[in-house]
């Protein structure tokens, strides 16, 4: 081990000493969390978590993996984890409370349950199972003679989630609830979503939801849609081939000058077939896009995502991909914009366009020219492995260029 006065020179420090104590905390907890929230109240600590994690703190929290905590601990180069860093540092070694007794036959009966449930739908070696059994026993407040019945039907639900990938089609919470024999099984405040949301919030190593806002989120995360029509996608001029009255539908919107909102039943309704293999589509983020291509009278065919991608958004963009349409994006010259460009790229083949560094570069002096005032860049810096260069440029300039900025150039490439 490394020598205590290396571990108090580097570490016992103001700055760090919150991060020190909500690390134990999580250590000695019975619960045993992945995760946990840290407070980062002024710049300095900022400063100072950011050093030990790698990575730049720039919001006044931020949530930390426990084994990428112990992880840059232990690549510090002083032959130590995070638990002999807490001993030296407090002067008292971590107490690792025991979450069930090894002997006790009362809790073993509960665990051997749920590991049997998930066993039936394959997911008994899945990473997080021991955990969520354990939090059931403990903290999940299900009376022991329902313990059954709920553990079989979030098994059940579970099996039909993206627990350890990105998903590629959604489905609405209700249909999935009605396959477990309850169409509102799975609403928010039920003991069934309650013991699904933990499981899923395990397997993706985040923090357990606690608001709508959250819980909404992390159902997305696992492919699920709270409803088919609250998400759209908002969409201009889509070359649909069928003969349906569905697809007459939407042509005779775009024949009116007018654009479609489709929401997950809309897709639903939609024949198999969207468009002719090797139809390009251009992905845009910004509405005004849309709308000044629309007035124009611009024919070429647009999916825009209004920010970050609704799950109809992604259910569209996969319905075009599977019908082998050429998927092009184009979005803001900021960090959110280019990771909706990247996670497009890699979920979906949609290929970044007009999106380089040169695009960049050109977008920069266009703006010094016509005295335009560019935003900041507002985040942690995002990779854009299509063009290195990009990110670089992006980080060393330290400005941001919307894409409404670039609408004129935008026009004149979608009108050709």
């Amino acid at each position: 081990m490394a020598d205590t006065d290396d571990v108090r020179a580097r570490w016992d420090v103001e700055p760090l000493r919150g991060l020190w104590e909500k690390a134990r905390e999580v250590l000695e907890s019975p619960e045993q969390p992945s995760t946990f929230r840290l407070e980062l109240p002024d710049e300095e600590t900022q400063t100072a978590v950011g050093e030990l994690l790698g990575r730049p703190m720039l919001g006044y929290g931020t949530r930390i993996k426990v084994s990428t905590l112990d992880e840059r601990v232990r690549g510090a180069g002083l032959g130590v984890g995070l638990a002999e860093v807490l001993e030296i540092l407090h002067g008292r070694p971590v107490s690792r409370t025991s979450s069930m007794s090894s002997t006790s036959s009362v809790a073993d009966e509960p665990r051997a349950a749920v590991r049997a449930a998930l066993a039936e739908h394959s997911l008994g070696d899945a990473p997080w199972a021991d955990e969520w059994a354990r939090w059931l026993h403990q903290y999940g407040r299900v009376p022991e003679d329902e313990l059954d019945v709920v553990v079989r039907r979030a098994a059940a639900v579970l099996a039909e989630l993206a627990l350890d990938r990105a998903p590629v089609a959604w489905t609405s919470r209700a249909d999935l609830a009605a396959r477990t024999g309850d169409a509102h099984g799975l609403d928010s405040g039920t003991t069934l979503s309650r013991v699904v949301l933990r499981a899923a919030a395990l397997a993706h190593d985040v923090a357990a939801p606690g608001n709508e806002h959250e819980r909404r989120a992390l159902w997305e995360r696992c492919g699920v849609a709270l409803d088919g029509v609250s998400a759209t996608v908002l969409c201009w001029s889509l070359p649909l081939t069928g003969a349906d009255d569905w697809s007459r539908s939407v042509l005779r919107r775009t024949a009116a000058g007018l654009p479609s909102h489709l929401t997950h039943l809309d897709l639903q309704a939609a024949p198999a077939r969207l468009v002719e293999p090797g139809t390009t589509l251009t992905v845009c983020e910004n509405p005004r896009v849309l709308e000044a291509a629309l007035r124009d009278d611009i024919g070429h065919p647009l999916v825009c995502l209004s920010g970050q991608p609704t799950t109809a958004g992604l259910e569209l963009l996969r319905r075009l991909a599977d019908d082998g349409a050429v998927l092009r994006y184009h979005g803001d010259f900021d960090w959110p914009g280019v990771g909706v460009a990247g996670a497009l790229r890699t979920q979906l083949g949609v290929e970044p366009w007009r999106m380089t560094a040169a695009d960049y570069r050109r977008a920069l002096d266009d703006a010094a020219r016509d005295r335009i005032d560019l935003p900041s860049l507002i985040g942690a810096p995002v990779e854009t492995p299509w063009d290195p260069a990009l990110a670089d440029l992006m980080a060393t300039s330290g400005r941001a260029v919307e894409e409404e900025t670039l609408l004129p150039a935008l026009l004149a490439v979608l009108r050709r």
